[in-house]
């Protein structure tokens, strides 16, 4: 990267920290390579060597990162050697979400640990709705354009398909893919 494009970078990381809310109780020194926003008043735990960001992948620069932790006792952990690449966005929204070490994640990760909304059409907008935490074990490889929902697990070493949807519970040591996503075979 060049001079010019890591002053423009650092300027665009710095107006996205300027936003995020510093309510947030956050611990650990990622490598934050990509613009972060920051939301919520739960806590943020980064382990040692977490990398935020990879400037050779789509969305560098047009896009950002989102971690919403809405309920003080909302959680967001990232294992030792988490590799987060572009565009993510992690929703712990009155739960938690465990990230494990060495895990290494494609472009456009989105992991929620709710609906968001309620989805009885009378009830929509009262704001109850089911709150669940996610886990993602260790050594957990997930492609490009995964989406991880509430209550969902993901056992250690194994691989996402790109573009599935994790609705429940994903073994350890298997490749899954699919929407809803499925085992397709052991590793």
């Amino acid at each position: 990267m060049n001079a010019c494009a890591r002053l423009k970078n650092y300027i665009r990381c710095r107006y996205y920290r300027s936003l995020s809310s510093k309510k947030v109780r956050i611990s650990g020194k990622p490598c934050i390579n990509q613009a972060l926003l920051i939301e919520g008043d739960g806590e943020i735990r980064f382990a040692k060597n977490v990398h935020l960001g990879y400037k050779q992948s789509a969305g560098f620069y047009s896009q950002y990162m989102y971690m919403d932790v809405r309920g003080q006792q909302s959680v967001i952990q990232i294992g030792e050697g988490v590799i987060l690449n572009n565009n993510i966005n992690l929703s712990a929204d009155h739960a938690s979400i465990y990230i494990g070490d060495q895990t290494v994640c494609g472009i456009n990760l989105s992991v929620h640990t709710s609906d968001g909304h309620g989805l009885s059409p009378d009830k929509r907008h009262e704001g109850l709705y089911p709150c669940l935490s996610v886990y993602i074990g260790e050594n957990v490889f997930i492609g490009d354009d995964v989406i991880v929902l509430k209550g969902s697990s993901i056992g250690r070493n194994s691989v996402i398909g790109a573009g599935s949807v994790v609705s429940g519970n994903i073994p350890e040591n298997v490749v899954a893919a699919g929407n809803p996503c499925k085992v397709l075979r052991r590793l």
